[in-house]
């Protein structure tokens, strides 16, 4: 991946039951090798 080319940035933040963060993690995917998959469950 190049600077400046576009990409998919996802943070997640893990917080235990006492609001410690438990886990912090960014994983930066690139534009061209990108598939989203959008799950929706109505109950």
């Amino acid at each position: 991946m190049n600077e400046g080319d576009p990409a998919l940035l996802i943070e997640n933040t893990v917080y235990l039951v006492n609001g410690t963060i438990f886990e912090l993690s960014q994983s930066m995917f690139h534009y061209e090798k990108t598939k989203l998959l959008n799950r929706i469950n109505f109950k």
